[in-house]
This record gives C-alpha cells, structure tokens and sequence, in this order.
C-alpha cells in the first residue's frame, strides 16, 4: 500500500518536471508526511493542456450519494482498479499524475514496525500513478484522488509486499490522455521504476505521526534490531 508520502520538491521544479505553466502557482510548501484525507497536488490533462491542483486523497465517486466512502479508497489495487465501480470510471477517462520525491513504508521485525524512507537515488520528483474524480452535491463539490498500488518490485520486496504504481516521464502524455481508453494500452504504462533506480533507508518512528511534518520524518535512523 502507500499511506504518506513527501513532497518537498520546490514547486518551480515540480512544474518544469511536469512540463506545466511556471506563471500557475499554487504556493506549494514542503510537505514531509502527507497522510490521508489531506489535500495532495496532482497533474491532469485539460483541453488547454496540463494543469496542477489540489484534490483530497481519498476518492470519492461522482456517484456517491455523499462526499464521503464507507470505505478507504486512498489506494486502488491494479489487479482490479479498471473493473471495481469506484475506480472504473476515473481509471478510463480521469487519470492523473501525482507528483512526490519519497514514500514510506514499514517493515514488520519480529512483530514491530520499523519506518523507512524510499527516494529516487537522484532525490529528484517522480510521479506516482493516480485517478481523480469530482463530486457534486447542490452546494458544493470535491475532487478527490488515489493512488495506484502494485505487487513490489525487488527493492520493496524486503519491506512490503506491495508498493504505489510509478509512472515513467515517457509515459505521462499516454497516462493522461482520457481518449485512451484501452485497458491493455493503459495497463502498459504501469510499470514502476526499475528498482535500480530507488534507494530504500530506515528513518526514526518520528515519521509515525501524521502531526509531524518536517525534515526529521526523513532523517536515516540506525538498522532496525532483531
């Protein structure tokens, strides 16, 4: 699964990494521990071209009868992603990218939870797999986001058994082009990173609590004991 995140990048790089308008800011602020529920940057396609907003993480259907799931949707499962009726229709014609330069996950050590960082070995922005939707109710509306997660490459097999989908920059026009429609064509761009190029470390339980936001969440911390 991919419960937080970071996303620290400045956000002058995060537009020139995405190919988007450098004039559009959103005043984006270095984020360490994106959790839940919080509103996350994403990058979608429009008929003038890209744009980057905000949207909850947390996909609520165009259909739901509240802004609101019984369930969580902040990760959609690839092997079912393009046939569940939340994610069936956002995986056809609402994909989107969603830029971070790390995630977290912990690994289970003879019944304890040890946190660990994973960056590209380049630090730099890359984009996770996700899809939007918008929901509307007579007074308001919300758009919302999840995140893809698939079975984890060999990098990640040491810590979990799966990982967030990661789209490469070849693929972004592909991704987001909602006239691709085609399972199998889409299917084709959820390949993750080679695992060469991700670095995995252990970090401190400061990173625990989605109160912590700040660049101790990311700080090495010793090997985890026995």
């Amino acid at each position: 699964m991919c419960g937080r995140f970071t996303l620290h990048t400045p956000e002058s790089r995060i537009r020139e990494a995405f190919n988007l308008d450098q004039t559009a800011a959103l005043g984006l602020k270095p984020r360490y521990n994106i959790a839940p529920s919080q509103q996350v940057p994403i990058v979608r396609d429009t008929d003038t071209g890209r744009e980057m907003v905000t949207a909850q993480w947390g996909l609520v259907p165009h259909w739901s009868k509240e802004p609101k799931t019984k369930y969580s949707t902040i990760n959609a499962r690839i092997e079912t992603v393009a046939e569940k009726p939340v994610y069936r229709s956002p995986f056809k014609h609402r994909r989107c990218l969603i830029p971070a330069d790390g995630f977290y996950e912990w690994k289970v050590v003879n019944g304890h939870k040890f946190p660990h960082y994973i960056r590209m070995q380049d630090g730099d922005v890359f984009a996770l797999a996700g899809l939007w939707d918008r929901w509307e109710g007579e007074a308001e509306s919300l758009e919302s986001c999840s995140i893809i997660v698939m079975p984890a490459n060999d990098v990640m097999k040491s810590l979990h058994e799966r990982m967030p989908a990661i789209i490469t920059p070849a693929h972004y026009d592909l991704w987001l082009d909602s006239k691709i429609t085609e399972k199998t064509e889409i299917m084709g761009c959820l390949n993750s990173a080679p695992s060469s190029q991700l670095v995995t470390y252990p970090i401190s339980p400061w990173v625990n609590s989605p109160k912590h936001d700040d660049a101790r969440c990311i700080e090495p911390a010793g090997p985890e004991s026995d």
